[in-house]
């Protein structure tokens, strides 16, 4: 079970800096020279201040997370990070200078714990396999909102009851009586 909590996590710390990496990186923008192309200089520098990320993630790893994250809740990278515009040197995306920054990290972590007990769970089960559990993502609850958006539950309206007995028949008493 922790191996699969252990993959879980990595599996969506991926996703994340998948995501982080691509909004450091402007779109359409070349990249620098030598940035790890074959006879180019220097690799890029490895990120910086990474809590949920393994510490090894690249920026091309990240890209791709950071930009799930950008969709499932509708901003863009100056939501949580200090950004100023595509390529602008004075961004700064280690920095911790926003709080949603660290609500971010805290809702990755959910979200990987909500996975693993999940997955676990229904594959206990024997009905599936750990990779046929559907995962919770950003998406899930955020549904394209900063803010998460969960509809309030409308239950069903009371159905009768076999054999033509009305709605809350046989029911207790109302009261005072």
């Amino acid at each position: 079970m922790k191996g699969v909590m252990k993959a879980a996590l990595a599996v969506g710390a991926m996703v994340l800096a998948t995501s982080v990496v691509s909004a450091q990186a402007p779109q359409g923008a070349p990249a620098p020279a030598g940035q790890g192309r074959p006879g180019g200089g220097a690799p890029p520098a490895p990120l910086k201040n990474l809590q949920v990320f393994p510490k090894e993630t690249t920026q091309a790893q990240i890209l791709p997370t950071m930009r799930a994250f950008e969709a499932a809740l509708q901003v863009e990278c100056g939501h949580c990070h200090v950004w100023t515009g595509p390529g602008v040197p004075t961004n700064d995306f280690s920095s911790d200078a926003k709080p949603q920054k660290n609500i971010a990290r805290a809702m990755i972590r959910m979200v990987n714990q909500a996975n693993e007990q999940i997955t676990a769970a229904v594959a206990a089960g024997g009905q599936k396999t750990a990779a046929q559990v559907q995962k919770v993502t950003c998406a899930t609850c955020h549904r394209g909102s900063a803010v998460p958006m969960v509809p309030e539950y409308q239950p069903p309206a009371p159905a009768g009851r076999p054999g033509g007995a009305a709605p809350g028949a046989g029911g207790p008493p109302p009261p005072g009586r």
